[in-house]
């Protein structure tokens, strides 16, 4: 019994959210300047539904979605855009749960419905761009992608053109 409770744990660790570094490839949304690492157990799903400026990819085991994608800044003043977005957030149900910002840099997460998700959106380009990033995932593998979300917060960056 044990040992199959490890083998299982095993498996769900190897799909979920145990990511070697060496296994992550480098997204990059040129246009906008807009970088993320993104785990070698996603892949590409399409488009980011945001006017197709980035890209979705999906966990192999279909339990999590990264959106990435890059945008010109909504205006002069970022902080006021994240404090819509968040809204935005609680609007659709979601509960925040963690929020921080300053006025380069916002990240924001919550939970609704047994998922939970993580975003983050930095300002690129001298201010002019934006570099975006979301990870929603189910809440019962939140200690499988606490790396994860370490690693994506502190992975977005500007790399690449600048309009």
């Amino acid at each position: 019994m044990f040992r199959q409770i490890v083998l299982a744990i095993t498996v769900f660790a190897s799909v979920s959210g145990s990511f070697p570094a060496a296994e992550w490839t480098r997204y990059v949304n040129a246009r906008f300047g807009a970088a993320v690492d993104i785990p070698a157990d996603f892949s590409a799903d399409g488009p980011a539904p945001m006017a197709g400026d980035g890209k979705r990819f999906r966990a192999s085991n279909g339990r999590a979605v990264i959106t990435a994608w890059g945008g010109p800044s909504q205006g002069a003043d970022f902080l006021t855009e994240m404090r819509r977005r968040i809204g935005a957030e609680e609007a659709e149900g979601w509960a925040i749960t963690y929020r921080s910002e300053t006025p380069d840099w916002a990240a924001w997460g919550g939970t609704r419905g047994g998922h939970v998700f993580y975003a983050k959106t930095i300002l690129v380009c001298n201010g002019q761009q934006t570099a975006n990033v979301r990870l929603d995932y189910p809440a019962a593998d939140v200690p499988n992608f606490d790396a994860v979300v370490n690693r994506l917060g502190q992975s977005l960056a500007q790399d690449g053109a600048c309009f």
